[in-house]
């Protein structure tokens, strides 16, 4: 009897934290978006015109929304990003996000993040497209060296603490992709197909942390379908789970070019169709709101979340680059060295080869193309750094120090 009691206590205890918990994380993603920040969004909505909402829930210019000068807001300036900005030049180049993931170090994200959000603030940029932090299910997934590995309690640890450091400085996060982006190659077709409980378990905690405790301010839906329905139209993915059961209130955005059916893509929950409003277009879009297939409750929805997290942001004053912040800036280069020594695994250390030491090694090998230039991932996670040692230059290096000889071989040359 005793025992069975002390099961329900703890039961009920275990319960209690629980509720507490997600009270205290729901009530932390509410700051940001006071009462007045939402009134002041309903007031500038209430004085648009049709043309201005139908065109303002489509980017511009590929990196861009729309200003709206009359009421003073300004176009959102935004950046590839989960590694660096690969958008507007040269940047600081970071170590990718899973060697930040293999730090085990939230403290390291947050400063991971912090140097992305200076990077942005020197080139006025106001949102960045990271981070991105789909759970690793498919080897050959070609945007695996973006995300953060396979374990979804360290992927949520490690999101939070980039989110905390990029929107500390004044800019906003966008955590993608929007869900079970589980391939690249045909990603425009392939359905992902998971049961509720595996979502929840494991493909939603990283998105859900951003949201309830890192109050991130947008999220970006993936390529994909998800049980056969695209994730931009998806009404029980971006509705409910999303914005009722999380209480997101910030902007979702499609991924470039992911948007696939104009009707679907209004109904579903989409904010923002990025680059354009190629699919929800203005045109197409008062014709279905003259048949009665959408209302423009809808479009409202839509602007509303924009426009108040912009506001939440402080973006109305049109920001410009901080020029006392440098393009160069050796700090973040410092931060990105940090990462990359803490995130870097040994495996096995047979016969204690390294560190090398030039008594015992007389000639080393470098084999492969990939040694001899810099090596990041592609699209829009490539960034160009300033400058950079290559593999082969920096074991050239080391190796003339040590007296030890170094032999390059291109793999190419012998097939």
């Amino acid at each position: 009897m005793k025992a069975t009691t002390s099961l329900a206590t703890s039961c009920r205890r275990l319960l209690l934290w629980g509720v507490l918990t997600l009270q205290c994380l729901f009530s932390t993603a509410q700051k940001r978006f006071t009462a007045d920040v939402e009134q002041q969004a309903e007031k500038i909505l209430s004085q648009m015109t049709l043309d201005e909402k139908l065109s303002y829930i489509g980017g511009i210019n590929w990196m861009y929304t729309r200003p709206l000068e009359r009421f003073g807001i300004p176009q959102l300036k935004m950046s590839d990003g989960p590694q660096g900005l690969g958008t507007h030049g040269p940047s600081t180049a970071y170590p990718c996000a899973l060697m930040l993931a293999a730090t085990w170090n939230e403290q390291l994200a947050t400063e991971y993040g912090s140097a992305l959000g200076k990077d942005c603030r020197a080139r006025g940029v106001h949102v960045v497209l990271g981070p991105a932090v789909n759970i690793y299910r498919a080897p050959m997934c070609g945007r695996n060296f973006e995300y953060m590995g396979e374990d979804p309690y360290l992927t949520s640890r490690m999101a939070t603490g980039y989110i905390k450091g990029v929107q500390g400085q004044g800019v906003m996060a966008t955590i993608k992709h929007f869900i079970a982006n589980n391939s690249d190659y045909d990603r425009d077709h392939i359905s992902s197909d998971i049961d509720e409980r595996t979502l929840n378990e494991i493909y939603f905690p990283s998105f859900r942390a951003a949201v309830q405790e890192a109050e991130v301010g947008a999220v970006m839906s993936s390529y994909n379908l998800l049980n056969g329905i695209y994730t931009t139209e998806h009404p029980w993915l971006l509705k409910d789970v999303l914005r009722q059961q999380w209480g997101f209130k910030g902007i979702l955005m499609s991924d470039w070019g992911s948007t696939h059916h104009c009707i679907p893509g209004v109904k579903g929950g989409l904010d923002l169709e990025m680059p354009a409003g190629s699919k929800m277009q203005p045109e197409e879009l008062k014709y279905y709101l003259r048949t009665g297939d959408i209302a423009i409750e809808m479009i409202d929805e839509k602007v509303r979340h924009i426009l108040q997290t912009l506001l939440a942001f402080g973006f109305r004053e049109t920001q410009q680059p901080d020029t006392h912040i440098p393009l160069n800036n050796p700090q973040c280069a410092q931060t990105a060295l940090n990462v990359a020594s803490e995130g870097l695994v040994l495996l096995k250390n047979t016969n204690q080869i390294l560190p090398i030491r030039s008594g015992k090694v007389k000639t080393i090998a470098v084999v492969g193309k990939n040694a001899q230039g810099y090596v990041c991932g592609g699209g829009s996670g490539e960034v160009h750094p300033f400058q950079y040692v290559s593999v082969l230059d920096g074991i050239r290096k080391e190796a003339a120090e040590r007296g030890i000889r170094v032999e390059y071989l291109d793999v190419y040359d012998y097939l």
